[in-house]
């Protein structure tokens, strides 16, 4: 495990330095003029890089949130410019491809931009077969000589993967634009290249990207060579502004919501539908861009409710008594191939825009429309923001949502220039290769984080466990000490005050007996002296039992005799122990038992049977234990009921041990009591509870 540490933290840390080494800025014009972000100081430990790290990424989605939205969509046709392969043979020399850009007349060109093609393989396969080392050159009206502006003859160029390529900073008046690439051979043996889109910008006022001049002012694309096959791979595909890149939005959310008319209880939709745009006054009109709307609940829909027809007249009257046509049929294509659709209108001049939509699409049987804008614009002016807007053929419900076509909003984003969006776009390259590295770092930092975290949580649980054993066992110890320490005081205690007190009143107890003549006087004396004597015999089996851990048969049989020892005082007794008793434990219960019922027996030698001779005997077998006490007493009738010599405890007592109880007695020859307990019983502690007395 500390291996896997030590390995996911420093390869983490290398990571994210090679990430920030190659984290250049908006792509710039020379190698010299790269700059990148110097790796900071980052601390060592886990914890503190995990919070680097998201404080690091929590800026870069700060930085990100603020650019165009990156959704990059796979193009099935009009996927650029392919250069033919080339065989370099045997010397490995070949002449350059170039591509000349020509133009009517010679604006300022303040950006130059490149859109990779997509490898029409992959859905998601990054840029296919961008140049490695290129130049950009523009022709001086006044020398007549081509002048670089961008060089990257000596060094390959970072793969751009799905983002466009800028080059700002250019400020060239002229009429023509060069690319020269050198054929340089790929990992297939043969040597090519591809673009998607190039972009010529002119600048807006201040410092603003202005409108593509790539779409509206070229006049031709020539190339020194070219594999032509269309509708994918073509010259002109250059210059059609299909880019592969998505919708040119921001990728802040706003609240705005796009139009969409779906069947309800009320009107339904006609068959056509139509949209009057006023824009206030007469404008030149370019490219109207028409927005498909967002599918509700995120169907994966990229032209629900968008029309099959759309035409469009353009007139400076409201009425429309002259105006320019302009339609389209199969509009929804473009929209599926993740493009706008626009209409070209070629800087018409006009203040009305009537816009006619036919072949609704149906949904359940009725008839559907959705719009996320309609933008009319000229050179990225953009006329028709929070212009006027009327409609025919649509339900009143939905009147008062006209607004959303002008809102400059489509799919809760906000509609981007052309030259704002792909600038945005290659701002956002760096920033985003970054980030991946960030989340992997992250990722990492985190693994690492968990996996110490863990190890910490592990060997904290062990010590604690150990620490709470250990503790346990110091208090069991310390506090056996204290009880021991205690009940050796109490045993003392009671053996030396009690004890002795009870031995003197026994003593005296019988003294008097010996003095007094009085017959009822004697006989309660006699019995305070048992009393006594029983009491003490009693102190010294609690004070015999506290003492001892564990409690043998042996052991038990020996207090067993010191008992009848002690209590039958004065009276002929004679004992018999086996010699080979077997050594085993006895049950706290059942010596509780067995010394109870061996007291109530011996007692009834003395009070009850006033005998002067007592016969105990104790013998074992392999299976059972026998309790024998006879005495030469009075006797009694056993069938008899009496409540004065506890038959009844002693039989319960043989139940609770789970033996059998033989007792035979007649009046005038005394009483033989025998109790047979299984071996087995003694070490057992027993099912049922104690019910009797003492």
């Amino acid at each position: 495990m500390k291996k896997a540490c030590f390995r996911l933290f420093f390869t983490g840390w290398i990571l994210a330095l090679a990430g920030f080494v190659v984290a250049e800025q908006v792509d710039p014009r020379f190698p010299s003029e790269r700059s990148a972000d110097l790796p900071e100081e980052w601390t060592r430990w886990p914890r503190a890089r995990v919070q680097q790290l998201e404080a690091e990424r929590d800026q870069l989605l700060k930085k990100i949130s603020v650019l165009p939205q990156h959704d990059p969509k796979f193009q099935s046709d009009h996927l650029g410019y392919h250069s033919l392969f080339e065989d370099p043979g045997p010397d490995g020399s070949l002449p350059p491809h170039q591509l000349d850009i020509k133009m009517v007349w010679a604006p300022m060109i303040d950006s130059i931009a490149f859109a990779p093609a997509f490898n029409p393989m992959k859905s998601k396969g990054g840029a296919y077969a961008f140049p490695k080392r290129f130049k950009i050159e523009v022709l001086n009206g006044k020398t007549d000589e081509f002048e670089t502006v961008v060089n990257w003859m000596d060094e390959d160029f970072p793969d751009p993967g799905p983002y466009p390529v800028f080059f700002s900073g250019i400020n060239r008046i002229t009429k023509q634009v060069r690319i020269t690439v050198p054929q340089g051979v790929r990992e297939s043996g043969m040597a090519y290249f591809a673009l998607g889109e190039i972009y010529l910008f002119r600048q807006k006022s201040g410092s603003q990207v202005g409108d593509n001049m790539g779409v509206w002012i070229t006049t031709k694309i020539e190339a020194s060579d070219s594999l032509a096959m269309p509708p994918e791979w073509d010259t002109q595909y250059l210059r059609d502004g299909v880019g592969g890149f998505g919708f040119p939005l921001s990728d802040e959310t706003v609240v705005s919501e796009d139009l969409l008319i779906r069947p309800g209880r009320g009107v339904p939709l006609s068959d056509k539908v139509q949209f009057t745009l006023d824009l206030g006054r007469v404008r030149d009109i370019g490219p109207i861009d028409f927005w498909p709307a967002m599918a509700p609940h995120l169907l994966a829909l990229s032209a629900f409710g968008f029309p099959e027809k759309i035409s469009v007249e353009l007139s400076t009257d409201p009425d429309f008594k002259k105006a320019g046509v302009f339609g389209v049929k199969n509009a929804s294509g473009n929209i599926h191939r993740g493009d706008l659709f626009s209409v070209k209108c070629e800087g018409y001049d006009a203040r009305y825009v009537r816009i006619t939509m036919e072949g609704l699409r149906e949904y359940k049987g009725k008839r559907i429309l959705g719009l996320g804008e309609i933008s009319v614009s000229h050179n990225e002016e953009v006329w028709s923001v929070d212009c006027k807007v009327t409609a025919q053929g649509i339900p009143d419900e939905y009147l008062d949502q006209l607004p959303r076509l002008v809102d400059g909003c489509s799919r809760q984003r906000r509609i981007l220039p052309q030259g704002e969006w792909i600038k945005g776009l290659a701002q956002r390259r760096p920033l985003d290769r970054r980030l991946a590295v960030m989340e992997r770092e992250l990722a990492l930092a985190r693994e690492t984080w968990s996996v110490l975290q863990l190890r910490i949580s592990i060997w904290g649980s062990v010590i604690l466990c150990m620490a709470l054993i250990f503790g346990r066992v110091f208090l069991k110890r310390q506090r056996r000490r204290v009880l021991n320490i205690l009940k050796l005081r109490i045993t003392r205690d009671l053996h030396d005050e009690v004890g002795s007190s009870l031995g003197s009143i026994s003593l005296t107890a019988e003294q008097l007996e010996n003095m007094t003549s009085d017959a009822e006087m004697k006989e309660e004396l006699g019995d305070l002296s048992l009393m006594a004597r029983e009491a003490c015999v009693s102190l010294r089996e609690v004070v015999w039992v506290i003492d001892q851990s564990t409690i043998h048969l042996p052991d038990l049989i020996k207090k067993l005799v010191e008992r009848a020892d002690r209590v039958l005082h004065g009276m002929e007794l004679s004992v018999e122990i086996p010699p080979d008793c077997p050594n085993m434990e006895v049950a706290l219960a059942f010596k509780r038992y067995l010394i109870m019922f061996f007291k109530e027996a011996v007692h009834n030698c003395v009070r009850h049977a006033h005998a002067t001779q007592v016969w105990v005997a104790f013998s074992t077998d392999d299976q059972l234990l026998q309790v024998s006490v006879r005495d030469n007493g009075c006797g009694f009738d056993p069938e008899e009921a009496s409540d004065g010599c506890g038959v009844d405890n002693m039989k319960e007592r043989a139940k609770e041990m789970g033996g059998r109880l033989e007792i035979v007695s007649q009046p005038g020859k005394g009483t033989s009591i025998v109790l047979s307990v299984p071996l087995v019983n003694l070490s057992k502690e027993p099912d049922n509870a104690y019910t009797t007395s003492n």
